[in-house]
């Protein structure tokens, strides 16, 4: 049994070196290419062995800043256990696409020597209708995605801006926003 149960380890242990090694590689990516296009890093591990997400840290120089439709300070939530924030910027209905809102947010570092392990997947976030309890998700592929406070460090960018997409009903007109590793957005208006 002993043996087994070294065995799993040693397995782990490879797969967690080559997922280290594959962060290492997707953070000199960050440092030497501009685009604030998400890396897309090959899945050489084992699909029995859950992996960590790339990390991507947006240029938030070559993207301009969104108009403001919330009030500043007014919707900042604590990310991470304090070592980042959350702060939403616009949440408003996308002209011509029914049932679509876009949240746009500023992603902060708040914290030295964040490490690379703590992102926000911004993939996985969802709203609620705080009337009817009715929950909303992110339309596929409308994210920046995974936001890595480390990577942030690494990049030099104390910020970065970021969005979301989510299917929200032409009716609801406030909904509550969840975030992972965020603290939620509650009453969150929704312009236009």
């Amino acid at each position: 049994m002993a043996i087994i149960f070294s065995s799993l380890t040693l397995a782990r242990v490879f797969t967690l070196q080559r997922e280290v090694e594959s962060l290492e590689d997707a953070m000199r990516q960050l440092t030497t290419v501009p685009s604030p296009a998400p890396t897309n890093l090959p899945n050489t591990t084992n699909s029995n062995i859950p992996t960590l997400p790339p990390v991507v840290a947006p240029d938030s120089t070559t993207a301009p800043s969104p108009t403001r439709t919330l009030p500043p300070g007014k919707f900042v939530r604590s990310a991470l256990n304090n070592q980042g924030q959350v702060e939403l910027l616009q949440v408003n209905r996308i002209p011509y696409q029914d049932n679509v809102v876009n949240v746009q947010m500023r992603i902060r570092a708040l914290k030295l020597n964040i490490p690379m392990s703590e992102y926000i997947d911004l993939s996985n976030t969802t709203a609620r209708n705080p009337t009817t309890n009715e929950t909303y998700k992110v339309i596929s592929g409308e994210s920046t995605g995974v936001v890595s406070l480390g990577a942030m460090q690494s990049a030099n960018q104390p910020a970065v801006d970021a969005y979301v997409w989510l299917q929200v009903p032409m009716q609801v007109n406030v909904i509550d926003i969840y975030i992972p590793n965020t603290e939620p957005f509650e009453n969150v208006p929704i312009a236009g």
